[in-house]
Order: structure tokens, then C-alpha cells, then sequence
């Protein structure tokens, strides 16, 4: 099965979460996740595509 989230490298070299199926960043709660440490991208990654799976009942 595809994850729906993962990180994106960007020019200046901090990290955004994007869903994959649109290549665009995550927002949650309305703040955009980008910009970030990639410690707290993969972190964030993680939990979304553990989210999205129980969502679907595959997890």
C-alpha cells in the first residue's frame, strides 16, 4: 500500500509534508507543515500515515 504523506526537501533545506497523491503540503488545523527540522517531518509523517491507515481500516 502507497502512505499518503511523506517529506519533501526544499531549496533553503528544511522540510515539508506533502500528501503524495497531489504533491502538495499538509495543512493541519490550518497551520501549513512546512519549514520544518527533519526530525519533526519524519516524526509528523508517521502519526498522518498512521492516522490515514486506521482511517481506512487497514491499520
Amino acid at each position: 500500500m502507497t502512505q499518503r504523506y511523506g517529506i519533501r526537501k526544499t531549496p533553503e533545506g528544511s522540510w515539508d509534508v506533502i500528501d503524495v497523491f497531489t504533491g502538495l503540503p499538509v495543512t493541519e488545523d490550518g497551520v501549513p507543515l512546512i519549514d520544518m527540522p527533519v526530525e519533526e517531518a519524519d516524526e509528523l509523517v508517521e502519526l498522518l500515515n498512521y492516522r490515514d491507515r486506521r482511517q481506512r481500516g487497514d491499520g
